[in-house]
């Protein structure tokens, strides 16, 4: 990929000494930001009796500019394995859940602190894994992460959160092949399905993924046959439909003119969209 550092001083628009400037001044350009979790009636989520906190570091000014600058002309021209859905340009929740229509077996899971959970070195060792000089891979780990982990908020780190999960990714999608299974990320969020049981294979799904050293949260850890949600929306043997939460906010919306009730009727509109035949779900690669 990129081999000098003028290489990606000229790709960014910067010249080295003032990304040199701003890399020893990085504390100056995050800023943290702190939000109350809520569950889907819209109450505020508690965990041990108090609410449960999302805490995150969007990049400011400069470094942000740069961020989008990366993800476009560097992070982007990256190859993603087609089974990624999260923070990919032309890809989301909706056509990520369409990819599990019609299976009976479903297993579903959280990464828990996701972006936090990947570090420096395997941000560096990815950088590497796509050849990029060690000099220009250890300047575009400090562009991407922030105390030594991927900042939540910031533009570079969902498709930096997706590159590093390739490692693991491509374990479960093995693993998926070899059992019929479809198999799709949304960033911390991990879905397999298949038509066939097979809960014989969850503890070797979650071992793939302890053993790289993600955690999952147990609370979103699910296998269940019929109908299921995934990534927000309903999914059963006969197509995509709303959840209950839609239909709520959709109801609790008095004014039918508003732009937010415009947008979620919408949104119910295309999920319906993707029943129509055109749509129809892929199938499960075959190991051949």
């Amino acid at each position: 990929m990129i081999k000098s550092l003028k290489h990606l001083s000229y790709l960014l628009k910067i010249r080295e000494k003032d990304l040199d400037d701003l890399l020893n001044n990085i504390e100056n350009y995050y800023y943290e930001k702190i939000t109350e979790k809520t569950n889907d009636d819209g109450s505020i989520k508690l965990k041990n009796g108090v609410p449960d906190l999302r805490i995150i570091n969007p990049s400011i000014h400069r470094l942000k500019a740069i961020q989008k600058r990366l993800s476009k002309v560097v992070l982007s021209k990256i190859q993603i394995p087609s089974y990624a859905y999260g923070g990919i340009k032309g890809k989301d929740n909706i056509k990520n859940a369409n990819v599990h229509k019609g299976k009976k077996f479903n297993f579903t899971t959280d990464l828990s602190a996701f972006f936090p959970s990947i570090n420096n070195k395997q941000v560096y060792e990815m950088f590497i894994s796509f050849d990029f000089s060690p000099d220009v891979a250890s300047k575009l780990v400090k562009l991407t992460t922030y105390k030594g982990k991927v900042p939540q908020g910031a533009p570079t780190s969902s498709l930096i959160a997706n590159l590093v999960f390739i490692k693991t990714g491509n374990k479960l999608s093995q693993l998926a092949i070899e059992n019929k299974l479809a198999f799709t990320t949304f960033v911390d969020d991990i879905t397999l399905s298949g038509s066939e049981c097979f809960k014989e294979k969850i503890q070797s799904i979650i071992q793939i993924i302890n053993n790289d050293g993600y955690l999952i949260s147990h609370k979103k850890t699910h296998y269940k046959a019929g109908n299921k949600i995934v990534t927000g929306v309903g999914v059963g043997q006969n197509g995509l439909t709303q959840t209950n939460s839609l239909k709520n906010k959709i109801l609790k919306e008095k004014d039918k003119d508003s732009p937010k009730y415009k947008g979620l009727i919408n949104y119910k509109k295309r999920i319906f969209s993707f029943n129509n035949p055109i749509y129809a779900c892929p199938k499960p690669l075959s190991p051949d």
